[in-house]
């Protein structure tokens, strides 16, 4: 599925970015999605990496993906972990509570979810609104300004379930009306896959990884976001 795209306001070269979410630590899923998307400029794991698994898993996962040869950046999705968390930080990849520029584009993450299931990885709304305030002071100003998040915002049509319920995170819909970044790129909500604009942000739920789903997204003079199965 290719997107409606807007004009970009930034004119710099094309960045291609790959982005992958809810892998719940498939096998054969990488292997499949990175044999057929690559070369691009970045890779972007949008959390769920395990599927309620260890530090080692999750860290299997990021080394697989980082063997195509792409610099990675990850966050941790509501079936991972605080420790898994610790992990990615420590694999240099971690998004969360931070923002960098790479390849001329500012990127921030969020991780987790809001609460719902006990013994998921989740925090209240109001600690999401501080994470995401602490990834823009590091970026701010940055444009184009992407936020690789696990929950999708809410209110919109990639954060409905099945039942139609809207389950995303409202401290990120909050955010993305005050400060319109450009990209979104999200997952958690797998029958939800596909593209939804909140103003001039383009927002997109990648689906599952696990079931072969992942985004080829070029930043350029547009925002272009491919969805696609391998």
């Amino acid at each position: 599925m290719v997107t409606p795209l807007a004009p970009k306001p930034f004119g710099e070269p094309s960045v291609k970015l790959l982005a992958v979410t809810d892998l719940h630590d498939h096998r054969d899923a990488p292997g499949r999605i990175l044999a057929v998307a690559s070369p691009v400029d970045l890779i972007l794991l949008g959390g769920d990496i395990t599927n309620f698994g260890s530090p080692a898993d999750a860290e299997r996962v990021v080394r697989r993906v980082q063997a195509a040869g792409a610099p990675v950046l990850a966050v941790a999705g509501n079936c991972d972990s605080a420790e898994i968390e610790a992990c990615l930080v420590g694999l240099g990849v971690s998004l969360f509570r931070r923002g960098e520029v790479r390849e001329g584009v500012g990127f921030q993450g969020l991780s987790a979810m809001p609460p719902w299931l006990r013994h998921m990885y989740q925090f209240p709304e109001e600690e999401l609104a501080a994470h995401l305030a602490e990834g823009y002071a590091a970026i701010e100003g940055a444009r184009p300004h992407v936020v690789l998040s696990h929950p999708p915002p809410y209110g919109c049509k990639v954060d409905r379930t099945f039942m139609f319920r809207h389950v995303g995170s409202k401290a990120l819909r909050t955010f993305i009306d005050e400060y319109q970044p450009d990209l979104v790129v999200c997952g958690h909500i797998h029958e939800a896959r596909g593209a939804d604009r909140i103003g001039r942000t383009l927002v997109v739920n990648c689906g599952s990884g696990a079931a072969g789903y992942y985004a080829v997204i070029e930043l350029g003079e547009q925002i272009t976001a491919d969805i696609r199965r391998a």
